[in-house]
């Protein structure tokens, strides 16, 4: 085998252990989430299903500049009516600069119902792949800082980072052999940025309770029915 099959077989394996940690911090979030959700992202299109779940998953196609899947639109449309959504969820979407990224959040917000999260993962720019792409010529992602503040522009609250892959720079071999020891002591003790990150924020409910109201003609009183609290 020459030296570029093996690079190119390294590549396949760290795709596939990144794809699964990806798969696992979506997972975490999803179960919690009753509903319809929707996730973007480079890989292949389809419906999963899980109890009183269901997410639609959309293929990028950088290309034609569309989404290709169970729903099918031109970017950043979706074709999905103001809030019907539990959770947006955009996976990896590395080509995207934060121009086109603050548009697609804008839509992602707006199909979103009140309390709705959203979800975006990517590779850390100072992280081991993110640092390993930009050496190759790739174009470098967004931060998870840069990510936040494009959330909170588009008016989510509740921000949170999580990260995964927390992997010195080591040969593709060792990552390969102990890369799940090598990231369970990263997050523990290793100073360096993870080569994952998931930014998730909770879109603003409007907290407005429809409250019927009737009135006491005998003392010209407006009155809530009985028993009735007020919204916390």
């Amino acid at each position: 085998m020459s030296h570029e099959d093996a690079e190119s077989g390294h590549d396949l394996k760290l795709s596939a252990r990144c794809d699964r940690a990806c798969a696992a911090l979506i997972e975490e979030r999803w179960r919690r989430a009753p509903g319809l959700a929707l996730r973007i992202g480079m890989g292949a299109s389809g419906v999963v299903e899980r109890p009183g779940r269901t997410r639609f998953d959309l293929q990028w196609l950088a290309d034609e500049r569309c989404f290709h899947g169970p729903l099918r639109t031109r970017w950043p449309w979706l074709p999905l009516a103001d809030g019907a959504l539990a959770m947006v969820i955009l996976d990896r979407l590395a080509e995207m600069d934060e121009q086109a990224c603050a548009q697609l959040l804008e839509e992602a917000v707006r199909v979103l119902a009140d309390d709705g999260r959203l979800l975006i993962l990517d590779a850390d720019p100072w992280g081991w792949i993110g640092m390993r792409g930009r050496l190759a010529g790739k174009r470098g992602t967004l931060s998870a800082g840069r990510q936040r503040g494009l959330m909170q522009r588009a008016g989510l609250e509740d921000i949170e980072i999580q990260r995964a892959l927390n992997w010195p720079p080591l040969p593709l071999r060792v990552i390969e052999r102990h890369g799940d020891l090598l990231d369970r002591f990263g997050q523990r003790f290793w100073p360096l940025p993870a080569s994952l990150y998931m930014v998730c924020g909770r879109k603003r409910s409007s907290n407005v309770i429809a409250i019927p109201f009737t009135h006491d003609r005998r003392h010209g009183l407006v009155a809530a029915p009985e028993g009735m609290r007020r919204a916390g």
